[in-house]
């Protein structure tokens, strides 16, 4: 295999789509919605309503993360693709 700028764009793109679907699916949910739940709880305003809206910020969140990881696999597959295409034309 042929190590050249095209694979090593595939590669970064793929690892910046995994690095952001860390941040935003494990950061974000571990410190937003859960710690509002952990605040409400201690505050004393623990309610129905609030883990309801905590659920829906996960799911949010979650999607959110979910489209970075595309986003970043579309671009690998983007130069993988153009890396082919340019070897069956040779």
């Amino acid at each position: 295999m042929k190590f050249s700028w095209k694979t090593a764009a595939a590669m970064l793109c793929y690892l910046l789509g995994i690095l952001g679907w860390c941040y935003v699916g494990a950061y974000m949910i571990l410190t937003k919605p859960v710690r509002g739940l952990f605040d409400a709880f201690f505050a004393g305003e623990f309610t129905v309503g609030t883990i309801l809206l905590a659920l829906i910020e996960m799911f949010l969140y979650l999607s959110l993360a979910g489209a970075v990881w595309c986003i970043g696999y579309m671009g690998s597959d983007y130069f993988k693709t153009w890396e082919k295409e340019k070897r069956s034309s040779e």
